[in-house]
């Protein structure tokens, strides 16, 4: 079952322009009113749980991407893993280290990751901080998949883990509950990010940063490569951002700060990234 969705920006019915940019029978429009790019007919949740879960979709994404051009697939696995694993780098990671050492005076720090797979990304950040941090920075997560939800759960030695969709799941914590919460290539899979940021928001405490990574709808590689866009994931992806975009979505959701350096948009990126502040 697929849903009849509106513009997630105004979340109400605008003009849209079809962007032919899908196969059959997804369906990637435009709202003229606001520049927001995205799926009109995703599935919904349910389906999202099993049917589309990101790791049956990630599998079939990347087989179809060897078979269709099996060189450049080559090319940009070698590229990725150079990226990681030679040069380390990773932008989340390191972003979220920086926000982390910015809290001094406090005894537990609460981090979240929404859409945490099997739940080894905190940890992970955690393990790179100084000793000091390890004990009390607390990982939770939020994970659509039955599957991948009770992997993480399984492996946790702290922290709550929910099974759900974002926006629901949410509110399963406390208000002003979390220091950190990361939205690591997650915000393109949300069919409501206007009310998952709105959720995220209440618990958020005062000083709380969101860190959100999404595909680069305005990258120059986009405008080249059009429906074939290592961006385009169908029909899991369901908003496709640009700078402006991905600002006003933060500012209609009631952030008060939003910051994107220059490099955090280049448009040499199929990547971009910002962090919002409460206050």
């Amino acid at each position: 079952m697929t849903l009849k969705r509106v513009s997630p920006l105004l979340e109400r019915n605008s003009e849209t322009i079809n962007l032919n940019l899908a196969p059959h029978p997804w369906k990637i429009l435009k709202c003229a009113e606001t520049g927001i790019v995205f799926l009109e007919n995703p599935p919904g949740y349910e389906a999202l749980k099993e049917d589309f879960a990101w790791e049956k979709t990630y599998e079939s994404e990347v087989n179809k991407r060897r078979a269709d051009e099996p060189i450049r697939y080559k090319i940009s696995s070698f590229l990725k893993d150079f990226r990681l694993k030679v040069l380390k780098r990773n932008k989340i990671k390191e972003i979220a280290k920086k926000e982390i050492l910015k809290i001094k005076e406090s005894n537990s720090i609460e981090l979240l990751d929404v859409g945490c797979a099997n739940g080894g990304a905190l940890e992970k950040i955690i393990s790179e901080l100084p000793k000091t941090y390890h004990s009390k920075c607390i990982p939770n997560g939020i994970e659509i998949s039955a599957a991948l939800a009770k992997i993480a759960r399984e492996k946790a030695k702290r922290g709550k883990w929910i099974h759900n969709n974002a926006v629901d799941g949410m509110l399963e914590f406390d208000n002003d509950y979390f220091d950190i919460v990361i939205l690591s290539s997650f915000l393109e899979h949300e069919i409501e990010p206007v009310q998952l940021l709105k959720n995220t928001l209440i618990k958020l405490k005062s000083h709380g940063s969101v860190i959100i990574k999404v595909p680069n709808f305005a990258s120059w590689n986009r405008h080249i490569r059009k429906e074939k866009w290592c961006g385009f994931r169908h029909p899991d992806h369901v908003n496709y951002f640009t700078p402006d975009t991905l600002k006003e979505t933060a500012l209609r959701s009631g952030f008060s700060k939003f910051s994107m350096k220059l490099l955090d948009k280049q448009p040499l990126s199929d990547s971009m990234y910002a962090v919002l502040k409460k206050s």
